[in-house]
This record gives structure tokens, sequence and C-alpha cells, in this order.
């Protein structure tokens, strides 16, 4: 006798932990192969990040500056963190909510794919596009905004696969109460919203007002935006720093109050995720 499993949140068993990093790729590649025949989704993870690319390059060597810095660069340097909103959180939440409407999710469980490689796939996908996307930022910054390259490429690293961990985890559990894809263009624009505005890829935290600032400071992407400027420009870009120039200690340092937000976020996204993601489709 066969019995169907019909668990709605993810199953935290030894099956669940059973990982092959080759069927993973496997699966991310066919993840990017489907984004790239959808031109919705591929304006929207690929188009968005290029035009904000375009932009640092057309509006280099204005005089600009914010917090003692070359306008755009400052604007570059947060747009390291702001390209996981489209790399990886609209991303995942529109294509796991797609593809659990769909049924594709649960017939990939009920093959011989472990749950973490169904999902651990297509997350695998999401974060190499994002890291391809930043290295193309990386170039902009060192050969059109003159910013050289990262002082602590370590740190960097850090801040990057942090962020990522906690849009794909935040993704995960959103898509779990995001009824189509077509409704997640909606479900995501609060984060959306909340990281262009209170992040402070673009706008420094500190002129503004202190009830906003305290928002901000706990907004997902904010303290990803404070490791990644500060790790990439070695100055201290961390909310309420006087941006002085920081050894690789010092970096470490001004930054732990940030990495204690980040690893907070991402046990409540593991939680929500764990909550709140369905294998099965909402209707009927």
């Amino acid at each position: 006798m066969t019995t169907t499993r019909t668990r709605a949140a993810m199953p935290a068993g030894p099956a669940a932990a059973r990982v092959d990093l080759r069927r993973m790729l496997r699966l991310a590649r066919l993840d990017l192969t489907l984004m790239w025949r959808n031109r919705t989704a591929m304006f929207g993870v690929l188009g968005i990040p290029a035009f904000f690319s375009a932009m640092l390059v057309v509006g280099s060597g204005n005089g600009n500056t914010t917090a003692g810095i070359d306008a755009v660069l400052y604007t570059g340097t947060g747009d390291l963190a702001f390209f996981l909103i489209f790399a990886v959180f609209i991303h995942l939440t529109t294509g796991f909510t797609a593809r659990r409407e769909e049924l594709t999710l649960k017939r990939l469980r009920s093959g011989p794919l472990s749950d973490l490689e169904v999902l651990g796939g297509s997350v695998l996908g999401a974060v190499l596009m994002y890291f391809a996307q930043s290295a193309v930022l990386v170039v902009i910054i060192m050969a059109v905004l003159d910013g050289g390259p990262p002082a602590d490429p370590v740190l960097l690293l850090a801040g990057m696969l942090g962020g990522a961990a906690v849009c794909a985890l935040l993704a995960t559990a959103l898509s779990g109460v995001t009824s189509t894809a077509e409704m997640a263009q909606f479900t995501v624009l609060p984060m959306l919203l909340l990281s262009m505005g209170l992040s402070g890829f673009m706008f420094p935290l500190d002129g503004m007002p202190t009830a906003v600032q305290a928002v901000g400071q706990v907004a997902p992407l904010t303290p990803v935006v404070e490791i990644l400027r500060t790790a990439y420009l070695g100055r201290d870009y961390t909310v309420g720093g006087d941006h002085g120039t920081l050894g690789l200690v010092e970096g470490w340092t001004v930054c732990v109050p940030s990495l204690l937000t980040l690893a907070a976020w991402g046990v409540v996204g593991a939680w929500l995720a764990r909550r709140y993601f369905r294998w099965e489709p909402r209707r009927g």
C-alpha cells in the first residue's frame, strides 16, 4: 500500500536533510532555464537590476556627494544588497507559488529528491544569479566609479551569503500565503518598498527622523546594506557610524550589531518558512 504525503509545512526528518549537490545544480539549471523562457520573470529579475546598473554608469561623474563619498558610488555599493530583492526574494516568492499551484513541487517531491533538494535547487539558482549580478556591479564600481576593489572580501561574502539566506527564507514563507503567481506581484511590494525607502541603500538613514531610523534599522535588508557597504569601502557605514577608515578587525567589530540583526532575521525567516510554506495548492 502506498501513502501520499500531505504535509503543508516544511518537514524536519532525516529524508528532508539529505542533500545531493549535483541534483541541486541540475534543478538550479532547470530553474534558470524556465526563468529565461518567461519574459515577465526575466524582466523582473534581470531587467530592473540592469536598469539600476545602467543608471550608475550614466550618473557617474556628476560631482554629487552622499555621506562623504561620491553619491553614485554610495548607491552602487548599496545596490550590492538591493539586488537581493529581485534575484532572490521576488524570484523565489513567485517561483515557489507558481510551482505549488501547478503541482510541480508536489511531483518533484514524490520522486527521489529530498525536500531540501527540491527547494534548495531553486534557491541555489537564485543565489548564483545574484552573485553574477553582483560581479557586474563590482566591475562597474571598479572601472566606472573608481571605487577600487572590496576592502574586505571575506566580510563582503559573509554579508552577501547571509542576506541571500534571509531573503530565501522570507520568500519561502511568503509564497505559502500567496495564492497565485500573479498575486505575488502585490505580496512582495511591502518588502520592496521597505527596502527602497528604509534600508539605506540609496539614502542614508542618519538624516531621517528618529522614529523612521528605528524602523529602518530593524528592516531585513538594512543590516545587509551596512555590512556590504562597510566591507567594500573599508569605512564605517553602519547607521550612526562616523564613516572613518577601518582595518579588517575593526570592520568586523563595527558590523557585529548588523551581523546579529541579520542572524535574528535568519531565525525569524526559518520559523516563518516552517510555519507557512505549503507543498499543496491553496485552492480547493
